[in-house]
C-alpha cells in the first residue's frame, strides 16, 4: 500500500504472487531494454557500430551473430551530417533496402528534459520503437560544461533511464573514454564520474588491446561479457570473431521443459488443470496450484527466451487463468 508520500510498499509474498512482464530483448542475449552507455576512444569505430546496430534492428537482421527483434529505431546522429551518414549507410549496406523503420535526426537544440519530451512524442507516433541511439551523450545531456560531480552525472542520466524504463525500449548513449586511462578495469576509463555508470543499466566499451578490438559489456541484467571483433573494410561493418567469456548459466528449471512438452500452439486453463497436464509428463509432482503460479511468475522471461512460449496470467471474478502461446517464429 502507498504511504503519504506515494511510496509503494508491498510484501515479499505479494511480489512473488505478481507476474512481471519481461523486458524486450532488442538483440537476443546482448541488448535488453534499458539505458546503456557505449564509450571508447575517438575514431575507433563507435559510430559504425551503432549505425550497424540501428540498421540491423530496423531490418530484423542479426547483429554480431545475435538475433534481433525487428522494430522502429531512432538514431540521433548529432555529430554527423546527412551527407556523411548517407555515405556511411551506402558503404555498409548498399541501396537495396527501404529503410522505412530507421528514423534519423542530425541536429537539435534540445537537451535534457526537453529532448526527452521530444523522444516521448516520437514513441507516441511510432509505438513499435524499441531502440533509440543518441550519438553523442555530450550533445544530449543537460549539463554540457564538462565539469561534473557524481551527483551531476547521475542526475543527467536518470531521466533517460526513466524514459527507457517507461517505454520498455533500449536507449544507447554514445560517449568518450578518458585520454588518460588509469587502472586495469576498462570501465574505469569512461569520461566523467562513476555517476554515469551508476545511473545507467549497463555499459559497453570498444577498445584495442594486444592487437585485438574488444567490446566488453557489463550490466544489471546480464553478467560481464567480452566480444572480440574485427572491422571488415570491404563492407565497413563489424564482425564477431569470438566470445572470450561464457554467458551466465541459468539454474536448471525442469518446468520449462514440461511446459514445452504440453504446449503445442496454445493452452489456456487454471493452475489446477495445468498441474493435471504436467503430472502426465512428470508424475512425481506434488506442487499446489499456488506454488505452480509463483514458479511460473519467476520463469516468465525464460519461457519466452528459451522455449519461445509467451505466458500470461489473468484473473476474472471467478478464477485465475493461465495462458500459454507459442510465438510463431519459434514453431514446435
Amino acid at each position: 500500500m502507498p504511504n503519504d508520500d506515494g511510496l509503494k510498499i508491498i510484501t515479499a509474498g505479494e511480489l512473488m504472487e505478481t507476474q512481471l512482464i519481461p523486458q524486450h530483448q532488442i538483440v537476443d542475449e546482448f541488448l535488453p531494454a534499458g539505458t546503456y552507455i557505449l564509450f571508447g576512444d575517438p575514431k575507433i569505430g563507435k559510430s559504425f557500430l551503432v549505425t550497424q546496430l540501428c540498421w540491423n534492428v530496423s531490418e530484423g537482421k542479426p547483429f554480431l551473430e545475435h538475433e534481433t527483434q525487428r522494430a522502429d529505431v531512432l538514431y540521433l546522429a548529432l555529430e554527423d551530417t546527412d551527407v556523411r551518414l548517407q555515405g556511411r549507410l551506402h558503404r555498409m549496406f548498399g541501396v537495396d533496402w527501404q529503410g522505412e523503420r530507421l528514423h534519423l535526426a542530425f541536429q537539435t537544440n534540445w537537451q535534457g528534459d526537453e529532448l526527452i519530451q521530444r523522444l516521448r512524442d516520437f514513441v507516441f507516433e511510432y509505438p513499435d520503437t524499441r531502440l533509440i541511439v543518441i550519438d553523442t551523450l555530450l550533445r544530449a545531456r543537460a549539463n554540457t560544461s564538462g565539469n561534473s560531480s557524481y551527483a551531476d552525472d547521475y542526475t543527467d542520466i536518470q531521466p533517460f533511464k526513466e524514459f527507457a524504463d517507461t517505454y520498455n525500449l533500449a536507449l544507447v548513449l554514445v560517449h568518450h573514454a578518458r585520454k588518460k586511462k588509469d587502472g586495469t578495469n576498462p570501465f574505469d576509463w569512461m569520461s566523467g564520474t562513476n555517476g554515469l555508470h551508476g545511473a545507467a543499466d549497463g555499459a559497453f566499451i570498444l577498445y584495442r588491446d594486444k592487437g585485438e578490438i574488444l567490446l566488453d559489456s557489463t550490466g544489471r541484467d546480464f553478467p560481464p561479457r567480452r566480444f572480440v571483433l574485427r572491422f571488415s573494410k570491404s563492407i565497413c561493418q563489424w564482425e564477431l570473431v569470438r566470445k572470450d567469456q561464457h554467458d551466465f548459466e541459468e539454474v536448471p528449471a525442469p518446468l520449462l521443459d514440461w511446459i514445452d512438452a504440453i504446449v503445442l500452439d496454445f493452452w489456456k486453463g487454471t493452475a489446477t488443470q495445468l498441474l493435471e497436464n504436467l503430472k502426465e509428463v512428470s508424475p512425481e509432482l506434488t506442487w499446489l496450484p499456488n506454488q505452480l503460479t509463483k514458479k511460473l511468475n519467476v520463469l516468465t522471461a525464460r519461457l519466452e527466451q528459451e522455449k519461445g512460449i509467451r505466458y500470461r496470467c489473468s484473473r476474472n471474478k471467478e478464477r485465475r487463468l493461465l495462458t500459454f502461446e507459442r510465438i510463431p517464429s519459434n514453431p514446435k
